[in-house]
């Protein structure tokens, strides 16, 4: 992650942030209620940015984890939702917090596991897709290790030609998101929708032509006792 530090912080420097979305995700709205998850149970957003989506889990009651690489992310977000946050500093590791949010500035590689308790579940809209094939294996186990047992994973992913878009985002495959999650309890698919592009979508500029879009609810395995 950190040979990709300086790229993240620069696009959030220049504004470019078309991976941004200025509005809640509909996936979020309509599969969320997949994983029976109740309030205030606590959900981890790793690579938040500023998104929408965590005021949506605040507004249903959840607490919220957030991991952010740029502190201005974070700082945008809060100045455009007029949130207020306590700021405390571990070395080069800064919190951002309130009652509803806790949302780490950090390399989430280079993060101590025990700056977060155990999370509830995992809302992984934008992450996953973000980091290059070589760094989503160690994602994955980090992700996990934060995760209670039996806690649940809502997982977009999209599939599509490499050749045509340099990621990121990236093309992620069924097959490799079965092969990431090997080790869970459950992975199933909610939704796949295949769709060609045109020239009103900013990946087609890009060069990308059709994509799948694939949303996942995964489960980790539960921790059985050990028998004596």
């Amino acid at each position: 992650m950190s040979n990709g530090r300086e790229f993240w912080i620069e696009l959030w420097e220049q504004g470019r942030t078309a991976f941004h979305e200025e509005e809640v995700n509909p996936g979020l709205v309509k599969y969320w209620p997949e994983l029976k998850l109740k309030p205030p149970a606590t959900v981890l957003v790793p690579l938040c940015g500023k998104s929408l989506d965590m005021l949506w889990l605040s507004q249903q009651g959840y607490q919220v984890v957030g991991i952010e690489l740029c502190e201005q992310a974070v700082q945008q977000f809060a100045d455009e939702h007029g949130l207020l946050f306590h700021k405390k500093e571990f070395g080069q590791i800064t919190q951002y917090f309130n009652e509803q949010f806790s949302i780490w500035v950090a390399d989430i590689f280079n993060l101590p596991s025990s700056f977060i308790p155990p999370v509830d579940a995992i809302y992984d809209r934008a992450a996953l897709i973000a980091l290059p094939a070589k760094l989503r294996a160690a994602y994955v186990n980090v992700c996990l290790n934060w995760l209670k047992p039996e806690g649940e994973i809502l997982l977009k992913t999209m599939g599509y030609n490499q050749e045509e878009m340099q990621g990121p985002p990236y093309s992620v495959t069924d097959e490799e998101v079965q092969a990431l999650y090997k080790n869970c309890d459950e992975i199933r698919s909610l939704s796949s929708i295949s769709r060609v592009l045109d020239a009103s979508d900013h990946f087609f500029v890009r060069g990308l032509k059709k994509v799948k879009d694939t949303v996942w609810c995964i489960k980790k395995a539960p921790v059985y006792p050990e028998r004596g």
